[in-house]
C-alpha cells in the first residue's frame, strides 16, 4: 500500500475544504471533503485506512478551526471506520456504493460533530443544523461520487497487487 498517496489525497482534501470550501459554498452549504474522502478510502481500502484518513483529516480541520479539539477528528474516525467495515462485504465497482456511503457518511458525521457542541454548552441552533442537514447531504453525496470514482481509478496504483506483475512473452 502507498500510504504517501493517501497521505496526499487527505491533505488536498483538508486544503479544498479549508481554503477552498467557503468559496464552493452552495446555499450556504459548504463541502465536508474531508468526510467524503474518509468515506471513498474506507469503502475501498478497508477500516483501518478510513479511520486513518478520516482521523488526520479530521485532526488538521479541528487545528484549523479551534472550537472543540477532537471533534471533527472524531467524526472523521467515525465516518471511515463505519465506510471501511462494509468494505469486504459490497462490490467496490457498485454504482450505489460511493451515493449510499456520501449519505450514511454526511448524516453521521455532522451529527457526530454537532453532538459535542451541544453537550458542552455551545449555542447551535437544531433548527438551523436540521435546515441545512439535507443541503449538505445532497452536496456531499454528489462530491462522494466523483472522489470515489477518482480514487476508485488510482486503485491499482495505491494498493498494487502483492505478487508484482506477471509479463508474459513471446519466444
Amino acid at each position: 500500500m502507498r500510504y504517501w498517496v493517501l497521505t496526499a489525497i487527505t491533505l488536498v482534501a483538508y486544503l479544498v475544504e479549508s481554503v477552498l470550501g467557503p468559496f464552493l459554498a452552495i446555499g450556504g452549504v459548504a463541502p465536508n471533503v474531508v468526510f467524503v474522502v474518509a468515506v471513498s478510502c474506507g469503502l475501498l481500502f478497508g477500516w483501518q485506512v478510513g479511520l486513518g484518513v478520516g482521523f488526520g483529516g479530521g485532526l488538521l480541520i479541528d487545528l484549523t478551526i479551534g472550537q472543540l479539539i477532537g471533534s471533527h477528528a472524531l467524526a472523521g474516525s467515525l465516518v471511515g471506520f463505519i465506510a471501511g467495515v462494509v468494505e469486504e462485504r459490497v462490490f467496490k465497482d457498485n454504482l450505489l456504493l460511493p451515493l449510499i456511503g456520501g449519505v450514511v457518511g454526511s448524516v453521521v458525521g455532522q451529527a457526530v460533530v454537532v453532538a459535542p457542541l451541544l453537550v458542552f454548552g455551545r449555542h447551535v441552533s437544531l433548527a438551523g443544523f436540521s435546515g441545512q442537514l439535507l443541503r449538505s447531504v445532497a452536496y456531499d453525496t454528489v462530491l462522494c461520487a466523483l472522489v470515489y470514482w477518482r480514487i476508485f481509478r488510482m486503485y491499482g496504483f495505491i494498493r498494487p497487487d502483492p505478487r508484482g506483475v506477471i509479463v508474459l512473452r513471446r519466444r
